[in-house]
């Protein structure tokens, strides 16, 4: 242990609870040094669209920890995904305007758009996310 432990905050503790996870999910996936998020395992998927949205769920949690809003900006999955390579600049905001992706977020994510809470089923997905990433 190289003394780098941390508190979650309470929105993280909350939603590990609701998705029935545990805090050694987390150590799996991320780590935290000086109150910044860092990520061990990343999205492998081979489809763009769908990195894209695990891209966003992920940010979203590094938003929890780091400032207990289990919220996440739209520039900000976009300037991941380019870096990631997982940005389509086409179908980009279109892949967050559909149906089965839209219901992940409490607003439209939209460019340049305010950030936006995850919604119930956000939470939810993005446990299933982590239990995926952490095996």
């Amino acid at each position: 242990d190289d003394g780098c432990k941390f508190v979650l905050p309470s929105q993280i503790k909350v939603f590990l609870k609701r998705c029935s996870l545990t805090a050694e999910v987390l150590d799996k996936i991320i780590y935290v040094e000086n109150s910044e998020v860092h990520f061990v395992k990343e999205p492998s998927t081979q489809m763009i669209a769908r990195g894209q949205i695990e891209w966003a769920l992920l940010l979203a949690l590094k938003n929890g920890i780091e400032k207990n809003s289990i919220s996440v900006d739209p520039e900000d999955v976009r300037s991941v995904c380019i870096a990631k390579g997982f940005y389509d600049k086409k179908n980009f905001a279109t892949n967050f305007k559909k149906e089965g992706n839209a219901k992940y977020f409490s607003g439209p994510m939209v460019p340049q758009g305010a950030s936006q809470q995850l919604s119930t089923d956000g939470q939810t997905e993005l446990g299933k996310l982590l239990e995926t990433l952490s095996r």
